[in-house]
C-alpha cells in the first residue's frame, strides 16, 4: 500500500535545514512519504532533488535575507508555487506541516482545502524577531497582530509541535507559553532540538595553547558579542571562532576590523552540516548568548545541545530556560551581556566538564515518540504502508 504523504513548508532552500533534515528522517522512519517545499531566496540550488530518501522541491524566488518588507512582498509568490505544487500532488495526501508561523497560513488553508491535518511546527516565536533584528525587546502594533496570529494557528492546528519546555528551574518554554494563552496542553508536543548522536561524536579535544571561544550558527546580532570582544581585547590568550554566515556576519567583521583590530578572530563561513562536529574539537567553550528577547528566556540553542554532548561547557544568557539547563545538569555557566560576567565565566568555565550521561539523555532518537504521537492523531485512519 502507497505511504501517506507528508509536505514540509519551509522559507530557507533546505541545505538541509538541520531541524526540518532531522524531522523529515523520522517522519520516512514512522512510514510516511515526505516532501519539504522550500524556499531558495538566492536562487542558487536545484528544483528537485532528492537528500537520502526526502523529496525536495524548491521555489527559486530571490529575496534579501534581514529584508523584513522584501520578504514579505515576495511571500505570497512563495505561497501560490508552493500552493499549485502541492495540489497537483496532492494524492495520498495525510498532512501539512508548517515550519514556523511564515508558512502557517498557507498550511492551514491547504490542509482544509485539502482534508489534510495541519501540523504547526514552531521552532520560535515569530513576534519575536522583530525584536532580534533590532537587538531590543519593543512592542510594537505589528508584534501584537504576529503574537496573537501565532496563537490563533496554534489552536486552529491539528497538533503543535514545539521545542522547549521547562526542565524543572524558574523559567517555562515555549509549550507553557501556549498553554497560558489557551492552546490546549495534550496537542502540544516537545520535540528537543537535540544532535542525531551519528554525527556528533564525544570528542577529543585539540590540544593548544589559551581559549577558544566558538560561536557555531547563524550571526544574526552584533551586541551580544560587544563585550566578549571586550574582554578579548585585553586577554590576548583568548580567540574566537566563528563557524557559519549570517546577515550580521559583515557588520561583525566591520566592526573587529575598525575597533577591535588585535583580537584574535577567525571566520569559517558556512560548512557543511557533517562537518560541523569538526569545530567543537577546537573550541574549550561554546558561547550561546544573545540579545534579550521572549524567545531567548524561552528557548533552548541548538548549539547548546550540541556542546554538551560532546563534551565542550558552554555559556548562556541568565534568566532564561538556557540558565535553568546548565544548573541543572552542571554544564556551562550564565552571563548578563556584559564584559565582567563574561570574563568571570572565561575564568571559571575550563572548570566544568558536562556530565558522560547527558548524551544518552539529550539525544535526538528521544525525539520520535513525540513525532508520532503529533502525527497519528487519528492512528485508526493511518494506513503507513
Amino acid at each position: 500500500m502507497r505511504r501517506k504523504k507528508v509536505f514540509m513548508l519551509l522559507t530557507n532552500p533546505f541545505k538541509p535545514d538541520p531541524r526540518v533534515y532531522k524531522e523529515a528522517k523520522t517522519l520516512l522512519e514512522l512510514g510516511f512519504d515526505v516532501s519539504i517545499v522550500a524556499w531558495d531566496r538566492e536562487g542558487k540550488y536545484p528544483s528537485y532533488e532528492t537528500v537520502e530518501g526526502i523529496n525536495v522541491y524548491r521555489v527559486a524566488l530571490k529575496s534579501r535575507y534581514a529584508s523584513f518588507v522584501d520578504f514579505l512582498l515576495k511571500l505570497p509568490l512563495f505561497y501560490f508555487r508552493a500552493f499549485k505544487y502541492i495540489v497537483n500532488n496532492r494524492e495520498g495526501i495525510y498532512a501539512i506541516h508548517a515550519n514556523d508561523f511564515d508558512t502557517a497560513p498557507l498550511a492551514f488553508f491547504l490542509s482544509r482545502l485539502l482534508e489534510a491535518k495541519f501540523i504547526y511546527d514552531v521552532h520560535d516565536l515569530y513576534y519575536t524577531r522583530i525584536s532580534l533584528l533590532e537587538e531590543r525587546e519593543k512592542d510594537t502594533p505589528l508584534r501584537k497582530i504576529l503574537r496573537r496570529a501565532e496563537i490563533l494557528f496554534a489552536k486552529l492546528s491539528d497538533s503543535v509541535i514545539t521545542v522547549s519546555k521547562s526542565v524543572g528551574g524558574r523559567h517555562g518554554g515555549i509549550k507553557e507559553f501556549f498553554v497560558r494563552n489557551g492552546v490546549m496542553p495534550d496537542k502540544i508536543y516537545v520535540v528537543w532540538n537535540t544532535p542525531d548522536l551519528r554525527f556528533f561524536p564525544r570528542l577529543k579535544r585539540e590540544k593548544h595553547k589559551g581559549i577558544v571561544v566558538g560561536y557555531i550558527g547563524t550571526i544574526r546580532s552584533i551586541s551580544n558579542f560587544v563585550p566578549l570582544f571586550e574582554v578579548a581585547r585585553k586577554n590576548r590568550a583568548l580567540k574566537l571562532l566563528f563557524v557559519g554566515g549570517g546577515a550580521s556576519k559583515d557588520k561583525i567583521r566591520e566592526l573587529l576590523s575598525t575597533q577591535y583590530p588585535d583580537i584574535r578572530v577567525e571566520f569559517t563561513g558556512d560548512v557543511p552540516y557533517e562537518k560541523v562536529p569538526e569545530y567543537y574539537s577546537l573550541c574549550d567553550v561554546i558561547y550561546s548568548v544573545y540579545p534579550m528577547t521572549a524567545n531567548i528566556k524561552m528557548s533552548l540553542a541548538v548549539k547548546m545541545f550540541e556542546s554538551i554532548v560532546v563534551g565542550v561547557p558552554v555559556i548562556v544568557n541568565k534568566d532564561t530556560l538556557m540558565e535553568d539547563f546548565v544548573n541543572i545538569y552542571r554544564c556551562g555557566m550564565a552571563v548578563d551581556i556584559r564584559s565582567s560576567d563574561i570574563e568571570e565565566a572565561l575564568e571559571n568555565i575550563p572548570k566544568i566538564k558536562p556530565p558522560m550521561e547527558l548524551r544518552d539523555k539529550w539525544k535526538w532518537d528521544r525525539n520520535k515518540k513525540a513525532i508520532e504521537k503529533a502525527y497519528r492523531l487519528d492512528s485508526k485512519e493511518v494506513n503507513f504502508y
